[in-house]
């Protein structure tokens, strides 16, 4: 994947990254490690290959599905905003 403008800030820099990736739908979500990316370096916006999207969106339904496991589970502690 090589994108040759950001399309938010229109920097022309660019790295190759593995990043975290939090896939949410319907109030459910999937948290997937080692995702590619190219991150600008001017104002950090995130770009995915479109087959890795593909493939985190098809793992998340077989995972919520139940025809597969996750890796790993964890619990998370959920809060709504108050203002102080």
């Amino acid at each position: 994947m090589q994108n040759t403008k950001c399309n938010f800030c229109g920097s022309e820099e660019f790295e190759s990254r593995y990043v975290e990736y939090v896939y949410r739908r319907n109030g459910k979500y999937l948290i997937v490690r080692n995702v590619p990316c190219e991150v600008c370096l001017s104002c950090g916006e995130r770009y995915y290959p479109a087959d890795a999207l593909l493939s985190i969106e098809l793992r998340f339904k077989a995972i919520h599905d139940e025809h597969q496991l996750p890796t790993q589970t964890v619990e998370v502690p959920i809060e709504a905003f108050v203002p102080a």
